[in-house]
């Protein structure tokens, strides 16, 4: 007897794995690359996209020494972390301190607040803030059963499904709940607003049951370990001694926390190093069309990011005198590239997009200056345990818990409700507004700006390279 067809399973199941592993779907990650002229119109628009990547352990910034003296950028960034103070820190706090009215006032509303849990991603409930008053909940299926709170299920979080080989179709084990502590919805004595309170006050206090936490915030156990750091608003003012007049981060001063000593201040790290002897390739050839530069401009672009990776490891790949086995390592020099040395600056900790802002004002400032071709590199990367990557534009949109955030700029992009709801028949569909990388496949996650300045010609180009697991720019 012949055994019973399958074909109509094997078929869907294979329809949905092609589906996850399309360019726009749950597939690897990828880099998306977007270019700028030279003027001050970018150099705005690029400190701006530098806000939507939130969550920033490491940046490493690498100058040829060719291009401009470095000493006044040396000095420029020195300045500016030891006039910032004290800001980053690591604190126990309980969840529902982010929904208490005072705190939200005087941090979450005022200002950029940047929370993350210091947690495992792949095997913990997951916790972050992401400085738009978006509380975003990465939990297990067993917590989310717990719970009580709607969310939605995971798009990187896939267990086996019992077939061949496959491992990422089965079903869910991972939710992703998102709180919208800015909508004007979500106040206290509203329904959404009571219901989210009641259910973390709860987890708070089971949490505390399953492991020893003696310390207590407002009558609430403290059982989450998390970083913060607090970006006031920008001030105008002359007497602030901060870079272009505002403030890169401030201690956060809130009263029950400082009466329960539970927190610790966390200062980046600021380290600096020349190499010298190294093949330094010549100043990136980018422009805005296509058409303007003969052959793959992918290529191009992937050799200098080859070449920031390795310098910022210090590879001995890049030594004018390594002489090694090609069998061993491929890299080649690109072409055009001579002798010379370069100032490598790496900065590790908690590190908010304002610093970072800081840290391109600087160095553009150098390049606009330099008398002849010059370019420079800045990469950051970012924690690889935060449940989101990339910052929404449409912040609490579609949300069972608040319709909108409270920030009306954040719609201005011609699409109007309907159209950025819409809900389109297909699995790896990902409405606007659904941010998130979660467990990693492809280990990035940051961006990478190279900057070149042609002062002969008058002009110059930025390449950002971001590189993402979900489409999250709609």
């Amino acid at each position: 007897m012949a055994a019973r067809s399958t074909h109509k399973r094997k078929r869907s199941a294979k329809r949905a794995d092609n589906e996850r592993g399309k360019p726009g779907g749950l597939g690897g990650g990828r880099l998306t690359l977007s270019l700028y002229e030279w003027s001050p119109s970018a150099r705005e628009e690029l400190k701006r996209a530098l806000y939507t990547h939130p969550f920033n352990h490491t940046v490493d910034v690498l100058v040829p020494h060719a291009s401009f003296p470095t000493q006044n950028f040396i000095s420029s960034l020195q300045r500016i972390l030891q006039n910032a103070g004290s800001g980053p820190c690591i604190a126990h706090v309980p969840l529902a301190l982010f929904l208490e009215p005072t705190f939200v006032a005087q941090y979450i509303r005022t200002g950029s607040l940047y929370a993350l849990s210091a947690t495992w991603l792949d095997t913990q409930d997951s916790v972050c803030l992401d400085g738009q008053g978006m509380l975003v909940l990465s939990v297990t299926k067993d917590t989310y059963q717990q719970l009580g709170l709607v969310g939605r299920p995971s798009r990187f979080a896939r267990g086996a499904s019992g077939r061949k080989a496959d491992r990422h179709s089965g079903a869910i084990s991972r939710y992703i709940i998102e709180l919208p502590l800015l909508d004007p919805s979500f106040i206290p004595g509203k329904r959404g607003y009571e219901r989210a309170k009641q259910c973390l006050l709860a987890w708070d206090q089971a949490r505390s049951k399953s492991s020893a936490v003696p310390m207590l915030i407002n009558g609430v156990p403290a059982s989450w370990s998390m970083l913060l750091v607090w970006t006031p608003p920008e001030l105008t003012t002359t007497e602030t001694p901060f870079l272009h007049g505002h403030r890169i981060w401030a201690p956060i001063e809130y009263a029950p926390l400082q009466q329960a000593h539970v927190m610790q201040a966390l200062a980046p790290t600021l380290q600096m190093n020349s190499c010298t002897d190294v093949w330094i390739p010549p100043a990136p050839m980018l422009a805005t069309s296509f058409e303007s530069v003969p052959g793959d401009r992918w290529t191009s672009i992937c050799e200098y990011l080859e070449w920031t990776g390795l310098a910022s490891m210090r590879a001995p790949r890049l030594q004018t005198y390594d002489r090694c086995d090609p069998r061993i390592a491929m890299y080649a020099p690109i072409s055009g590239s001579c002798p010379g040395s370069f100032l490598h600056v790496h900065i590790r900790g908690m590190l908010p997009p304002s610093l970072l802002s800081c840290v391109l004002d600087c160095m553009w400032d150098e390049l606009d200056v330099s008398p002849r071709s010059a370019w420079a590199s800045i990469t950051v990367n970012g924690f690889s345990d935060s449940p989101i990557a990339w910052t929404s534009k449409y912040p609490g949109l579609g949300l069972a818990l608040g319709s909108a955030s409270s920030r009306s700029d954040a719609f201005r992009d011609g699409y109007n409700a309907a159209q950025r709801a819409r809900k389109v028949r297909r699995k790896s569909h990902t409405r606007r507004g659904e941010s998130e990388h979660g467990l990693f496949r492809t280990g990035e996650n940051g961006w990478t700006m190279l900057l070149s300045s042609d002062r002969s010609q008058h002009k110059g180009h930025v390449a950002l390279i971001d590189s993402v697991e979900l489409d999250t720019h709609m």
